[in-house]
């Protein structure tokens, strides 16, 4: 009789399960019969166990038994009602069975674990456990003593640079307000200026100047393209070959203009102008397209962008011609003059 203490374990039960499901599959029937013999002694109530089980057995007595355990756990499995038809109708059911170890498994017989091995494995399991919270506690209480050393290193070395670092900067405030306190009437002013006046004016008056040629140079191409394109009647690819020479004059300009740095005073109006250009070759290359296809939608978006460009375009123009007119005001003081 087979000890009621292993049939307990399900866990192992299923582990051997599935360990003979893979040697039945492949074919090595001895191996699987032996684990899943073992399996359902561990756990008698395992269906497809006993069903696998019944499969790799040669005995038909054997394979009965296995078919009618199936029944007593499933009275529906259709495949188990099959099996023992099959061997009843073939009489193969007729003698006394080979004697065979699951035989000897008793299916009414509880799976409930003796009282001694259920003592024993709670013993061991509740020990085991106990060890992994006493690793765990003590690796927790050596490891809090690191974490403060680290913290306070990282503290005291923010201090430090923080102290350096102030004593540093509190050195000429220092010097300055002993100054300040020995002569009373004076004012303390800033030596250089982040950007002075004199500066400011170079650089507006250098980025007016190399924006000049550009704005001339782009004038004339608007203007070479109007005189090609103004006859009435021309052709498709004359108009096609002037709007290219124009899109590579503006694509030009807006890469020379691309170069330029503006002054803080007149980035704005520079965006807005390198915008206008962007525009401006978008509509030609839409123009371009319509010339070959004279589809209207092209003409359409077109004629969109070339109205936004112009757009971007003249507001940066009254932004360059207000700097300019302001430089020239500045520029036509005379620093001998009196103010």
């Amino acid at each position: 009789m087979i000890e009621t203490a292993i049939k307990a374990n399900t866990a192992e039960a299923n582990r051997l399960y599935l360990r003979g499901l893979a040697a039945a599959r492949g074919g090595q029937r001895r191996i699987a019969a032996g684990l899943l013999t073992r399996s359902v002694q561990l756990d008698p109530q395992n269906e497809q166990a006993w069903l696998w089980l019944s499969g790799v057995l040669d005995d038909p007595h054997h394979v009965a038994f296995c078919l009618r355990a199936v029944l007593k756990i499933n009275p529906v499995n259709e495949r188990a009602q099959q099996g023992l038809a099959w061997l009843e109708q073939r009489q193969l059911l007729n003698g006394a069975p080979q004697p065979a170890l699951v035989l000897e498994i008793n299916l009414d017989e509880p799976s409930l674990p003796d009282e001694k091995h259920t003592q024993h494995e709670s013993w061991w399991v509740n020990w085991r456990q106990a060890r992994r919270e006493i690793n765990r506690v003590r690796l927790i209480i050596w490891s809090i003593p690191i974490v403060l050393v680290s913290l306070a290193l990282v503290l005291y070395q923010t201090f430090a640079i923080a102290t350096e670092a102030s004593s540093s900067d509190s050195t000429p405030f220092a010097i300055s307000s002993a100054m300040q306190l020995e002569m009373p009437g004076s004012a303390i002013e800033p030596i250089l200026e982040p950007e002075p006046a004199s500066i400011r004016e170079s650089l507006t008056v250098g980025y007016l100047s190399a924006l000049e040629p550009l704005r001339e140079q782009l004038r004339n191409a608007v203007d070479s393209y109007l005189n090609a394109t103004d006859q009435p009647g021309g052709e498709s690819v004359n108009r096609t070959m002037a709007a290219q020479r124009l899109h590579d004059s503006v694509r030009q300009a807006h890469a020379t203009m691309e170069q330029l740095k503006p002054p803080q005073d007149l980035q704005a109006a520079h965006d807005e102008y390198l915008k206008g250009l962007e525009l401006e070759m978008e509509a030609l290359n839409d123009l371009m397209e319509f010339y070959t296809t004279y589809e209207v939608q092209l003409a359409n978006r077109a004629a969109l962008n070339f109205q936004q460009a112009s757009n971007h375009i003249n507001q940066a123009k009254i932004a360059f011609e207000a700097q300019r007119q302001y430089m020239s005001e500045v520029t036509s003081v005379s620093p001998h003059s009196v103010r």
